[in-house]
């Protein structure tokens, strides 16, 4: 008896997927003057559900991609001492 060989690759087929970014609207919030800064205050939720981390500190970047342009948050690990 012969074993029949199967060409895996040939009846697979690729599949692209385009994810699209969740975005959670924190509404509009009043930006504050203080001293020589900006400051927005965010809910506190909202940053610890940036990964479950317990962080102090977070790379803050402004990213400009497509005609839009965004501020992002990151949490830094070990900002906490």
């Amino acid at each position: 008896m012969r074993k029949s060989e199967h060409n895996g690759g040939s009846s697979i087929k690729k599949q692209t997927k385009i994810s699209t970014p969740m975005v959670t609207d924190f509404g509009i919030r009043k930006i504050s003057n203080q001293n020589f800064s900006k400051v927005i205050t965010l809910p506190k939720t909202a940053l610890e559900n940036c990964g479950g981390i317990r962080t102090s500190k977070f790379r803050v970047e402004l990213v400009q991609e497509k005609g839009k342009r965004f501020i992002k948050l990151s949490p830094v690990k070990g900002g906490r001492k």
